[in-house]
């Protein structure tokens, strides 16, 4: 028997011969893995897996935990930037409120100081008139002396 022929009826003497089957499988199984073999490598291979994964989810949480830690702590800062911003706000408030208070009193307090100037003007003018009004008497008193 030639080679062609052999492997025309090898597959048929695997299927009908359970001899040949295991001779052919036991020939086999020193090259290659048997099923056994390779579920042995999947179950193996499964444990890792779910080992590797609960590692994996154990780190997701944990990094859960620190991201709701950071974002609770961002949230604190955000408030506490508000309410900065918002006294900032109030003190700017406040200080306008007192530069306007600060102009009122200055603007209030030059008028008044021009007024005491007019007024000042006004009594010299009057003062003047009054000593005027001295040496006049004192005229017509001289004149009546005589």
């Amino acid at each position: 028997m030639d080679k062609e022929e052999f492997l025309k009826l090898l597959p048929i003497l695997i299927r009908e011969d359970d001899q040949v089957k295991g001779a052919i499988i036991s020939a086999l199984s020193t090259v290659m893995a048997t099923k056994n073999d390779i579920e042995r490598v999947i179950e193996h291979s499964d444990k890792r897996f779910e080992a590797i994964q609960k590692q994996m989810d154990e780190r997701f949480e944990r990094m859960d935990e620190r991201i709701t830690k950071i974002n609770g702590i961002l949230i604190s800062l955000s408030e506490s930037l508000k309410a900065m911003t918002e006294n900032v706000l109030n003190i700017n408030l406040k200080l306008v409120q007192l530069e306007n208070l600060r102009s009122t009193e200055f603007k209030t307090l030059d008028g008044k100081i021009e007024m005491l100037n007019k007024g000042q003007d006004y009594l010299k003018d009057d003062i003047k008139d009054i000593k005027d009004d001295i040496k006049d008497v004192k005229k017509i008193l001289l004149k009546n002396k005589k």
